[in-house]
């Protein structure tokens, strides 16, 4: 919880920045600076556990920076459209092997992440005990009705930027939402059990993005 107030704070900070000279007469160097705010967003998603998701954003953020500031040379900076390129082919072809789903698992614990990809896989473990799952630029789902939480709980770290994260979850389990949306949402399409069996904690965090939990 500590690295999702930390991560809401410098997305805070970003926006009062760029924010300042609308509302007011201080003129602040903006246009150089922008992409810091990728560099916050992708800082802010590392902290919050989708670091390989995270570190993509920041590469970026700084690219454009070093550009700006010209400290990278404008022949290079002239072949930026060429990571355009390279994102695309990357999304294609991660989404041939990603596929529509995994083999269900006997693991106890699950942990994946779908970048610029679509990814899911189904839990089987009669000692399931929860896991991490991560989505950037891409959906990832993680299927969990098979499945038989260790105890009577589990807990699974969800975290997303600029995607979106599925949980399927049995109908009698209760589910404890504990992770944070910014700029996204998280949202539930079941009905709480009355007499649940199990427990499933969630945490993580939502960044331009969203949660979906379901049965």
């Amino acid at each position: 919880m500590a690295n999702n107030r930390f991560a809401g704070v410098v997305l805070i900070l970003l926006g009062a920045w760029f924010l300042l000279p609308v509302v007011s007469d201080v003129e602040l160097p903006i246009g150089e600076w922008w992409p810091l705010f990728l560099v916050g967003i992708g800082l802010a998603s590392v902290l919050s556990g989708n670091v390989r998701g995270g570190l993509v954003v920041i590469a970026v953020g700084a690219a454009f920076l070093l550009f700006y500031l010209d400290i990278l040379g404008s022949d290079v900076a002239s072949y930026w459209p060429v990571v355009l390129i390279a994102v695309g082919v990357l999304m294609l072809f991660r989404h041939r092997r990603a596929g529509s789903s995994r083999a269900p698992t006997a693991d106890d614990e699950i942990n994946f992440a779908s970048l610029f990809s679509e990814s899911s896989q189904a839990a089987a473990s009669d000692r399931f005990r929860g896991g991490n799952v991560s989505a950037t630029f891409g959906s990832a789902e993680l299927d969990l009705r098979d499945a038989e939480a260790a105890d009577g709980e589990a807990s699974v770290n969800a975290s997303v930027l600029f995607g979106q994260v599925t949980l399927r979850v049995p109908s009698d389990w209760a589910v404890d939402v504990r992770s944070s949306a910014t700029f996204g949402s998280i949202e539930s399409e079941r009905t709480e059990p009355s007499e649940p069996r199990a427990t499933l904690t969630v945490t993580g965090s939502c960044l331009f993005g969203g949660i979906v939990i379901t049965s």
